[in-house]
């Protein structure tokens, strides 16, 4: 089952890829994604993640992303904000068969959320380790995580996913996609109001000092 909030617009093509920050508690998952969605042979060069990995992957033809995967242990977090900056969207991984750290892993979602670097990127949540037969199901990820309750300027999506067999990567970039081309959009539209507004504040100005 998959957790939305919105609807998206279709799909729009952009030339270069898109820049994108994978995020979340160290064990999730998050390189055996990165490195599945780019070689067959991934199993063999994942190794725990020292800081960051970054690999620009086309998981489809028509899809392209330039992910850096930073390391989810707990020194290395106060680094995140920084790593978010101008990103096109946030992933966060979350392992689904974890229940002892998904309160943890909940924290540290809402404090990047609320950090002003992400400036309401869009967050696609993959709920990781669907395969494992303890982990949650979707629903109750997404209430353990209490994703109703993150702020309203983001677009967010959970993708239930699991590394080990594949499932609900490229799904769930697919949708990362959309929600880019939705969140630039919505800010282009926005610009877009304030210049007509500042123009026809200055027309009426100018009219009145004519008068």
């Amino acid at each position: 089952m998959i957790v939305s909030v919105r609807r998206f617009r279709p799909r729009i093509k952009f030339r270069r890829p898109f820049h994108v920050v994978m995020l979340g508690l160290d064990k999730s998952g998050k390189t055996a994604i990165l490195y599945r969605s780019k070689w067959k042979d991934w199993k063999e060069r994942i190794v725990p993640t020292p800081v960051f990995n970054v690999e620009t992957v086309r998981p489809s033809k028509d899809l392209r992303f330039k992910i850096w995967d930073v390391s989810g242990k707990e020194h290395i977090r106060p680094l995140w904000k920084a790593y978010v900056r101008q990103a096109d969207a946030i992933i966060f991984v979350v392992d689904s068969a974890n229940e002892e750290r998904i309160d943890e892993a909940k924290e540290e979602l809402f404090n990047l959320v609320s950090s002003a670097q992400i400036n309401g990127a869009p967050i696609l949540i993959f709920a990781n380790k669907q395969d494992l037969p303890n982990a949650s199901a979707p629903v109750e990820v997404t209430t353990k995580l209490s994703l109703h309750n993150l702020s309203s300027r983001h677009l967010w999506y959970l993708q239930p996913t699991s590394a080990v067999l594949g499932d609900g990567i490229v799904e769930g970039l697919r949708v990362l996609s959309d929600m880019i081309a939705q969140w630039k959009a919505d800010i282009k539209n926005l610009k877009s109001g304030r210049r007509k507004r500042k123009l026809a504040a200055s027309r009426s100005n100018s009219v009145n000092n004519i008068l």
